[in-house]
């Protein structure tokens, strides 16, 4: 019997992104949607082949959900009370790109005469790699191991009415224990808008005894509205006196701004 190990890799928040050691790309990586209900819309998602052999991907469909800590859970297609899995279509259900070559895959969204006026809903559209006659020659003499690759396309739906970003700090605090090598600050957000939110968060410390400032490495993330996300901050190794903590929350698009402050004692 041989085996099959699949590897699957997952591009979020990119515009355009490679696996494969950039022989494939895909781009973009998420379709943004919007329409009123029983309108039907189109978008075109490109793969782009710069290797020397052709790839055969299956499409096929599932839900997502995100997780507090941000972490991404799948789930089957239809299983998520967001899910628009059903309402998404493509002319094939499997394609190739030719080595040297781009496929255009036009993706269809039929909303449903029933949608809901003001609901986002979401889902995820799976380009899995098919091993070939090739990949499989390899394995019968003696390689025996097979990697293929799974890529993730975002969907996304918006009504047309759904405009309103905002996002709301609702907890700041130490999220680890005494520990001094491994200290984390917590920043607990929620999505309080009507719509999709793409965010930098940021967080920096300044010593209330010295006046010296930590500027922290800025997290991404993207929430659906009415979900809640905690980011955590890892503080420098052996940190250790008084500060006061600036989380600031900017939003992709708007030149709002979220600032929570906490003082901390380590």
């Amino acid at each position: 019997m041989h085996k099959f190990i699949y590897l699957f890799v997952f591009f979020i928040l990119t515009g355009s992104s490679s696996i494969l050691a950039q022989s494939i790309s895909m781009s973009p990586t998420r379709l943004f949607f919007t329409g009123n209900p029983g309108e039907k819309v189109t978008q075109t998602v490109t793969l782009q082949n710069s290797s020397d052999k052709d790839y055969v991907f299956n499409l096929n469909y599932k839900d997502w959900v995100r997780e507090e800590d941000g972490n991404k859970v799948y789930l089957d297609a239809g299983s998520s009370k967001t899910s628009n899995a059903s309402w998404v279509s493509t002319l094939e259900n499997t394609v190739t790109v030719p080595a040297r070559s781009t496929k255009e895959i036009v993706v269809t969204m039929k909303i449903p005469a029933n949608a809901t006026k003001s609901a986002v809903t979401n889902s995820m559209l799976f380009f899995t790699q098919l091993p070939q006659q090739a990949d499989q020659a390899r394995a019968q003499n003696g390689i025996g191991v097979i990697t293929l690759f799974e890529v993730g396309l975002h969907i996304f739906y918006t009504p047309p009415g759904n405009n309103v970003k905002s996002l709301d700090i609702t907890n700041i605090s130490e999220a680890s224990n005494e520990n001094s090598a491994n200290r984390k600050v917590a920043v607990s957000i929620h999505n309080d808008g009507n719509t999709i939110n793409d965010a930098t968060v940021e967080f920096e410390l300044t010593n209330t005894d010295n006046g010296k400032e930590i500027k922290l490495p800025a997290i991404s993330i993207s929430m659906l509205p009415d979900t809640n996300q905690t980011v955590q901050f890892s503080l420098p190794e052996n940190i250790s006196g008084n500060f006061l903590g600036v989380a600031i929350i900017k939003m992709a698009g708007s030149n709002d701004l979220r600032v929570g402050e906490k003082n901390f004692k380590f």
